[in-house]
């Protein structure tokens, strides 16, 4: 014969009652639990208690939140009357069928403890659905009220939602699934969208590992320390972290590594005048320590420029440097001028080897204008931009006049733009002067 939880719970509480009957028990059972009850005994209760978990049964398929809350102490009213009003407002419908119940009552108390198992099935108004199979204990005092609750569950695989686990995991014979992780996750991430919009890279910077990857929504995978978090939150003028979701989860039955995956808006302004506004699916890894070790970000921007209007910002951002460096070669500011230069740039200048590196470019400058006149300056202009916003390629002219203001000569440049820490320097640069 296939036992169902409805046969087990028949055959159960007809073993225990001819038990009882038969040989005239009086007591039964046996409290382990630390605490004033450790080590009594059972005895049964009555059917008035059981009666009073039946109504309050009924009560609860009517969807009648204040008759479900009749049934229950004054105490009980006030710690879950918001959660049942809610619930039932909720609720299409309610279905809670009992298998079996039995009264018990602690030897020498004056309270019953009424043991039921039964199938519930839930329909939410928003359509959704749930069926369970219960085991619940409720405590009735001696004023015939429900003073104690406690459930527990047994979820059917053909439930649409609500399962404790699910998924896939496409791995050589691999028959693993997902699970809830419940690690304090979802308060790190609560925690550290506080210190984010704070600007705080300390305590921003406490939530990760030493080191983790991040892995940009561009392809790109950058390396993280703690000290960069702290560099980094340090550039920006603002910033909005707005969660609209957190899914903490892990590998069934696997080492106690965990994962979480964030929905958020991302916003946020720069010193430097550049800003993002992203909506963001955020998987982050933890390791045993409950730190983060890895960032894997998945982002679309918010009313997004077109390519043409985004090379028009950075032409206008590579004019405005280019203008500093005529500024500051004209005035002699070398200290200046070099700044706009990477650590690792190259220069292949007219009739010269190639001079490579900050210091060799700030000397030959240097050189050069002590061979200038008084009064001579040199004007860039511009003429196009192609790449990206992390490389840039310009073209453009040259203008030398003497003190006068007279044409001294004209010639061409091509210089490529990266940046580095959210600002553009020259990493190779390339001129020749036109025909006189």
């Amino acid at each position: 014969m296939k036992l169902t939880i409805k046969n087990i719970s028949a055959f159960f509480l007809l073993t225990v009652s001819t038990l009882v009957v038969g040989q005239n028990v009086t007591s039964a059972g046996k409290i382990f639990q630390e605490g004033k009850d450790k080590g009594k005994t059972y005895i049964l209760g009555s059917d008035k208690s059981m009666n009073v978990v039946l109504e309050s049964m009924k009560a609860y398929n009517s969807n009648d939140a204040k008759k479900d809350l009749s049934f229950y102490s004054d105490k009980m009213i006030k710690e879950s009357s918001d959660f049942s009003n809610n619930w039932h407002k909720s609720m299409k419908s309610l279905n809670q069928q009992p298998f079996a119940m039995f009264p018990l009552r602690i030897k020498g108390s004056n309270e019953d403890i009424v043991f039921s198992i039964s199938q519930e099935e839930r329909e939410w108004k928003n359509g959704s659905k749930q069926k369970l199979y219960l085991f619940e204990m409720f405590t009735i005092n001696k004023a015939g009220k429900i003073s104690d609750f406690k459930q527990f569950q047994n979820l059917p695989s053909t439930n649409e939602f609500g399962l404790a686990d699910g998924g896939k995991i496409y791995l050589k014979d691999s028959t693993a699934t997902f699970t809830f992780s419940n690690r304090g996750e979802v308060e790190t991430i609560e925690k550290m969208a506080v210190a984010f919009n704070k600007l705080d890279g300390e305590a921003y910077s406490s939530f990760f590992a030493d080191s983790i990857k991040y892995y940009h929504s561009n392809g790109t995978v950058e390396k993280f320390s703690k000290k960069g978090w702290v560099g980094h939150l340090n550039k920006m003028k603002s910033a909005n972290w707005k969660i609209n979701g957190i899914l903490p989860f892990k590998i069934s039955d696997t080492d106690p590594v965990s994962g979480i995956i964030v929905r958020a808006n991302m916003n946020w302004v720069m010193k430097d005048g550049s800003s993002v506004n992203r909506d963001q699916f955020l998987q982050y890894s933890y390791d045993l320590n409950g730190k983060i070790t890895s960032v894997n970000s998945f982002g679309k921007d918010i009313n997004p420029i077109s390519e043409k209007e985004k090379m028009a910002k950075i032409k206008e951002e590579i004019i405005s440097i280019e203008k500093s460096w005529d500024n500051y070669y004209n005035a002699g500011d070398f200290n200046n001028l070099i700044t706009l230069y990477a650590d690792d740039a190259l220069r292949l200048p007219s009739n010269q080897t190639i001079i490579t590196g900050k210091a060799a470019i700030l000397k030959d400058m240097e050189e050069k204008r002590t061979k200038t006149k008084k009064g001579e300056t040199n004007t860039s202009e511009t003429t196009d931009v192609f790449g990206d916003e992390n490389t840039v390629t310009e073209v453009g002219r040259t203008i030398q006049k003497d003190a006068s203001g007279k044409v001294k000569s004209t010639g061409k440049y091509i210089t490529i733009w990266k940046k580095v820490n959210g600002k553009f320097v020259t990493v190779r640069e390339m001129w020749n002067d036109d025909v006189k």
